[in-house]
């Protein structure tokens, strides 16, 4: 028998924290500095709270295109040099593409269809016809297309991909989705139950990943999540207020519906993101 010769793979030049550290930094600055350029160029008013939270789809589009321009780059240059490894191994793996953003869009479908179903029946929420043109699906759609490459990249792909190397995978979801949690603390009309959910949502986003390192689930529940909770559905996404089709009437008690965060600031999406968290993670991990 006849040994190969294979070099061995790089190490990473900088410890795990180190490399995240750096990365968040590097996004932080190079993220601000862009968005700043797209206010100047949309006329954003990014001191003004009210109107940023009633910021139309166009304007939303705008910012958020420009904080995900750097995002690309940086981790390319991030993998390459810093961590030693391809920008692919990330999660865009071909396999299981199509079934990954299946069950990410059933999900989706699962908790803001059943948690909405169950407010109206309780008499919670009141839905009606907004008024607003359906033709502004297709830059909502866009939005959040950005906003889940944006966040699943960041969040999944490179922080919890680091994670995975140094420690524990259940131990690094915990972790990536705290990081995720607290990158949402600033949200308008944050509130505790809010902030279990961004956690348990955190779970969520990363429980495929642990087990398949790709990322197709993930973009799919977000991109649909977000849509059919904004731009569809009328509730706020994370506390940002947005044109919708149907417009929600909310009554009673602010925990149950989850007041001005939206349905993600409610007691009943904590029960269907509980619920699905452990779906998830039993599923994809009989799969592998």
């Amino acid at each position: 028998m006849t040994a190969e010769n294979t070099a061995p793979a790089a190490k990473p030049s900088l410890a795990t924290w180190a490399r995240i550290t750096l990365m968040i930094l590097a996004y932080l600055t190079a993220g601000a500095i862009f968005q700043f350029v797209a206010a100047l160029i949309a006329h954003i008013p990014l001191m003004d709270l009210n109107a940023m939270n009633s910021m139309g789809i166009g304007k939303l589009l705008i910012l958020q295109l420009f904080g995900f321009l750097p995002l690309i780059p940086l981790v390319y240059c991030f993998r390459k040099f810093v961590d030693k490894a391809s920008i692919a191994s990330i999660g865009f793996q071909i396999q299981n593409k199509s079934t990954d953003m299946l069950a990410g869009l059933l999900m989706a479908v699962f908790i803001l269809g059943g948690g909405t179903l169950v407010l109206y029946t309780l008499g919670y929420i009141g839905l009606s016809r907004s008024g607003t043109s359906i033709q502004m699906l297709l830059p909502a759609f866009c939005l959040f297309i950005i906003v889940s490459l944006n966040e699943e990249i960041l969040f999944r792909g490179y922080i919890l991909n680091n994670l995975l190397s140094s420690m524990n995978k259940y131990t690094a979801l915990l972790v990536s989705a705290a990081i995720f949690t607290i990158f949402h603390l600033l949200n308008f009309n944050i509130s505790v139950l809010a902030v279990v959910n961004l956690m348990l949502a955190g779970m969520l986003l990363g429980g495929a990943y642990i087990f398949t390192r790709n990322l197709w689930f993930s973009l799919s529940l977000h991109l649909f999540w977000n849509f059919f909770q904004g731009p569809v559905l009328g509730y706020e996404v994370s506390g940002q207020k947005m044109e919708s089709v149907f417009s929600i009437k909310t009554t009673g008690n602010a925990m149950i519906h989850g007041g001005g965060f939206g349905f993600e600031g409610s007691i009943v999406c904590t029960i269907m993101v509980s619920i699905t968290v452990a779906l998830v993670l039993a599923f994809f991990s009989k799969r592998r």
